[in-house]
């Protein structure tokens, strides 16, 4: 699908609060298929994604969230009510986040696929004028230079106690409290994850560098650190490949309350580590609407 046939197919659909052509958008998203595929053993890209309730910007409910959705919202919800009620567990950590979400957000979609459900937060990327209090009032496309964007939640992870094996032990304090509402959080330019802990910083630096010679990198580079093996207590658990950008928990530096701190590697190198929570309001408000 071209971009102008996009931008008007998302107008048209979110100003006529049309849930069958929403539907129909959303079943084209790009991420919302990688990430079926992912809980698939096929290569078979996945089909049908169902919407199983609608929430819009200056409106009333157009299709109250099914029953049985995980984070328990209630069918009378609108849109600001539901998002308050999913990010209940996190509200007072994170309040730049949701004051960001308050503001960018055009609504928000419950979508089962592949027998799972996902919250789908629907925004405009790259925007850079104030939005209309209704979506009836977005502006025609030929003037709607940013894009649709969707970022995914899926549902809170079902990690118990056990330890995690790339961190061994449980989920720590900050990446629990936010798993509790989302286990991941993805788009098609930042991703967020908690239930994929599995390559730690030293392992990911030893694979962009295979095949090369330590030797012709100077000591205090990150290939010959990996090497010595100074980045094993750090794990990736998010990307940002617009911004060419990586993100770790150190488990080897903590907020007192025992939240490994985020460190940040990208074509800079490795930047300092920040508390989660600080990072978590910052930055990924700045991520996703820039």
């Amino acid at each position: 699908m071209e971009v102008d046939e996009e931008k008007s197919l998302w107008r048209a659909a979110l100003a006529g609060e049309d849930a069958p052509a929403i539907e129909q958008m959303l079943s084209r998203d790009r991420e919302l298929r990688l990430i079926a595929r992912g809980w698939s053993d096929s290569d078979v890209p996945a089909e049908g994604a169902e919407l199983r309730g609608l929430l819009l910007r200056g409106s009333e409910t157009v299709l109250p969230l099914a029953a049985d959705n995980p984070w328990g919202v209630s069918a009378d919800a609108d849109l600001w009510s539901a998002v308050e009620h999913v990010w209940a567990p996190v509200a007072e950590r994170c309040p730049a986040f949701l004051a960001a979400l308050r503001k960018e957000l055009l609504g928000l979609a419950l979508v089962e696929i592949e027998g799972r459900y996902l919250l789908g937060y629907l925004y405009l990327a790259m925007h850079d004028a104030p939005f209309a209090q209704h979506l009836r009032d977005l502006p025609r496309y030929e003037h709607f230079d940013a894009r649709m964007r969707v970022l995914w939640g899926t549902v809170p992870t079902a990690l118990g106690p056990e330890a995690v094996p790339a961190i061994g032990e449980p989920l720590p304090p900050g990446v629990r409290d936010l798993a509790a509402v989302h286990a991941s959080l993805e788009s098609d330019g930042f991703n967020l994850w908690s239930d994929r802990l599995t390559t730690t910083l030293a392992a990911w630096i030893l694979r962009m560098f295979e095949g090369e010679d330590p030797a012709e990198y100077a000591p205090e580079s990150e290939f010959p650190r990996a090497l010595n093996g100074e980045f094993n207590g750090c794990v990736l658990f998010g990307t940002c490949p617009p911004s060419g950008e990586n993100y770790f928990l150190t488990m080897d530096d903590r907020d007192p309350d025992g939240t490994p701190r985020v460190g940040t590697v990208g074509i800079d190198g490795i930047g300092e580590n920040e508390s989660f929570w600080d990072w978590f309001n910052g930055a990924v408000p700045e991520y996703l609407f820039p």
